[in-house]
């Protein structure tokens, strides 16, 4: 049921005319990412990680009973609200990619990506939601999600309005939809929470410093 999360990716590098190489010399298009490599149904045993730009290398991992355990004990105890859980799993993307950063030898990613981009183990926005929206999935999968579900990813931009740009994402029960970022900090900090409308207004850390 969720295999629809994992399309529609947009690629986000530097400079225009190296997108514009990038996307005719490759199999890789603007508008749709759709991997058989890229595990969609993931849990604690087999998942996919991304990571070298618009997900050139897949790495299929797994977790330890000692290193799920440091995930999941940011929901404990549960939360009282959908508030706090946001809080609940902003700490535990961090952990997620603290761990999986080790794995995979992504431990220096830093925010953001033109300046850094081509640096070794340097994530783009395609990586960084298709590894969030895993997280999320893995997370809902273990039921510590009692507040929110996944959703799919997404893409605000198409160049005429702004550089593209996806996020992960999720739904409160009932409740309003929020993108779930990490691109906008370096690997192992908390992604931003943030409404869904306000990130697709064009939200960035430096023109909103209210995000969970």
């Amino acid at each position: 049921m969720h295999k629809s999360i994992f399309s529609g990716y947009h690629i986000e590098v530097g400079p225009l005319f190296s997108l514009f190489l990038l996307c005719i010399s490759s199999n890789i298009y603007a508008d749709t990412f759709v991997r058989d490599d890229i595990i969609t149904e993931p849990d604690i045993n087999h998942f996919s990680m991304c990571h070298a730009h618009g997900c050139k290398n897949v790495e299929q991992l797994s977790l330890t009973p000692e290193e799920w355990q440091k995930i999941s004990q940011h929901f404990q105890p549960p939360a009282k609200s959908a508030e706090a859980e946001r809080v609940q799993v902003a700490n535990a993307i961090a952990e997620f990619e603290q761990i999986i950063g080790i794995k995979t030898d992504t431990t220096h990613d830093k925010a953001g990506l033109f300046e850094n981009m081509g640096s070794y183990g340097q994530l783009d926005c395609i990586d960084e939601s298709t590894n969030t929206t895993t997280y999320l999935l893995i997370l809902e999968k273990q039921g510590l999600l009692k507040w929110h579900t996944p959703m799919n990813h997404v893409t605000r931009g198409f160049f005429i309005f702004g550089w593209p740009h996806s996020s992960g994402a999720m739904k409160e029960k009932d409740g309003p939809e929020f993108a779930v970022d990490s691109w906008f900090e370096d690997n192992g900090k908390r992604p931003h929470i943030i409404p869904l409308s306000q990130w697709r207004s064009g939200w960035t850390p430096d023109n909103d410093k209210t995000s969970k």
